[in-house]
C-alpha cells in the first residue's frame, strides 16, 4: 500500500510541483484545499479521518485575506497552522513540514516574513513541536512563470534599462524541482530531526546579478539599472495597478527584497543530500538558450583582447578554466564581446588579483602560453604601444574596474 502524503496549498506554484513529484515516487497524495479532493481552508478543523494513516503533512497554504497587522489570536495563518499541526500529531502523523521563508525574521520589513516567523515560534511552543520540520525556502525559480519568479522574469525582459531597488542585496535562488525534492525528503526521511532547514543556494548572489541571469537566459542582451529609493519603488508599485500592459508589483514583494538577508544553508543542503544546480544553466535549458554560447563568446573575446587569434585548443583550455573557477559566464555585454578592445576600459589595476575580470584575463593568458612559447619574438614597437596604452588608460580603468567584479 502506497504511503499517504497530505499537501495543503497543492494548487500553488510549489504545491503543484511537489504533488506531481510525490505521485511519481509512488505516494498516495491527498490534496487539502478549496478546490481539491479534501475540502479544507486554512483555519478549518481538519477531519480526523483525512489525517489518520498519513506518513506526513506538508503545509504550504497561506491566506492573504488576514489583515497584515492582525493580532496573533485573530491571524488565521498562525492559528490555522498550529491547529492543523496539532490535529496531525493527535492523529498519529509522524512528520509535519511547514513551508516558511528565508525572509522569516521578527524584524522583517514585509508582513509575510514577520508572519512566517511568528508561525515558527508558535509551532515550537505547541504540542505538535516534536513532529514539526521547518523549511525556510529561498528565492524559487523555474517551471511555470508565476509568483515572484514570473514577475522577476517579466520585469527583467521588459527593457534593457530597469529602475530597481536593492541591487546590492543578496538573494539565494533555488529551482522549483529542488524545493520539491527537499520538501519530500523532509516529509519522508525519518533521520531528519525536528528543526529548521534552509533550502537556498549556499553562495548568495546580488539581486542585480540575479536579474541579469533572468534576462540573459531569455535570450536578451545586457541589463542596466537605475537605482531608486524604497519610497519611490513603493509609489511605483501603486502606479503599476493603474497602468496597462506592465506587470503589477505587490509592495509586499518590494519590502521583502529590501529586507532580504542571506541565511546559512550549507548544513541543511548536506543533511538533505541536495546538490543545487547553477541557476543560469537550469534557466538556459528551460528557456531554450544554449548555456555554452555566452561562455564560448566571452572566452573568445578575452583571448582577442590579449592579442591572440583564438584557436580551438586555446578556447577549450580557457573555457574549461573559467568553468572550473566559477567565472563562466562573466556577464560581458554584447558590445564588449563584439569589440574586445573595449575591455581595456574595465581591466582592473594589477593589485586587484581577486577581481573576476582580472582572474579571467590571467586564465586567458595561461591558455595562450603554450603557443606563445613557440613565438617569443615580440617586437619592440608592440611592447612600447602596450606600455603606453596601459599608462594612458590607468585613471579610467580605476574608475570602471568595479563593473565586472
Amino acid at each position: 500500500m502506497a504511503p499517504r502524503l497530505i499537501i495543503t496549498g497543492s494548487t500553488g506554484y510549489i504545491g503543484a510541483r511537489l504533488a506531481a513529484l510525490a505521485r511519481e515516487r509512488g505516494f498516495d497524495v491527498v490534496e487539502f484545499g478549496r478546490r481539491s479532493e479534501a475540502k479544507w481552508r486554512i483555519g478549518d478543523e481538519p477531519a480526523a479521518s483525512d489525517l489518520e494513516g498519513a506518513a506526513a503533512v506538508v503545509h504550504l497554504a497561506h491566506s492573504w485575506a488576514t489583515e497584515p497587522e492582525a493580532a496573533e489570536e485573530s491571524n488565521i495563518n498562525i492559528s490555522g497552522t498550529v491547529k492543523l499541526a496539532e490535529a496531525a500529531k493527535a492523529a498519529g502523523v509522524s512528520r509535519f513540514v511547514f513551508a516558511s521563508s528565508t525572509s522569516s525574521r521578527p524584524e522583517a520589513l514585509n508582513v509575510y516574513g514577520r508572519t512566517k516567523f511568528r508561525i515558527e515560534q508558535h509551532l515550537a511552543a505547541s504540542a505538535a513541536a516534536p513532529i514539526v520540520r521547518i523549511a525556510r525556502i529561498g528565492l524559487v525559480y523555474g517551471g511555470p512563470r508565476t509568483a515572484m519568479y514570473g514577475l522577476m522574469a517579466k520585469l527583467s525582459a521588459l527593457s534593457p534599462l530597469l529602475p530597481m531597488i536593492g541591487l546590492s542585496r543578496k538573494v539565494q535562488p533555488i529551482h522549483l524541482d529542488e524545493v520539491a525534492a527537499g520538501l519530500l525528503t523532509l516529509a519522508t526521511d525519518e533521520s531528519q530531526p525536528p528543526r529548521a532547514f534552509v533550502l537556498a543556494q549556499e553562495r548568495p548572489i546580488s539581486f542585480a546579478a540575479w536579474l541579469r541571469i533572468l534576462r540573459r537566459s531569455q535570450g536578451k542582451g545586457n541589463l542596466h539599472f537605475i537605482p531608486i529609493p524604497l519610497t519611490a519603488a513603493l509609489l511605483a508599485c501603486r502606479m503599476t495597478k493603474l497602468l496597462p500592459l506592465i506587470p503589477t508589483v505587490d509592495p509586499e514583494r518590494v519590502l521583502g527584497l529590501a529586507g532580504a538577508t542571506p541565511m546559512e544553508s550549507g548544513e541543511s543542503l548536506r543533511l538533505l543530500k541536495l546538490h543545487l544546480a547553477d541557476p543560469l544553466v537550469m534557466l538556459s535549458a528551460e528557456l531554450g538558450q544554449k548555456s555554452g554560447e555566452p561562455s564560448q563568446s566571452e572566452a573568445k573575446a578575452l583571448l582577442q583582447y590579449l592579442g591572440s587569434a583564438p584557436t580551438e585548443m586555446q578556447l577549450q583550455r580557457l573555457s574549461e578554466g573559467l568553468r572550473r573557477e566559477g567565472l563562466a559566464p562573466l556577464g560581458l555585454s554584447p558590445a564588449l564581446i563584439k569589440h574586445p578592445r573595449l575591455l581595456a576600459l574595465f581591466e582592473p589595476p594589477a593589485n586587484r588579483t581577486q577581481h573576476r575580470l582580472a582572474r579571467a584575463l590571467y586564465l586567458a593568458d595561461l591558455a595562450i602560453e603554450p603557443e606563445r612559447q613557440r613565438d617569443k619574438k615580440a617586437g619592440l614597437f608592440n611592447a612600447i604601444l602596450t606600455i603606453s596604452g596601459d599608462v594612458l588608460l590607468l585613471p579610467l580603468r580605476a574608475l570602471l574596474a568595479g563593473r565586472y567584479r
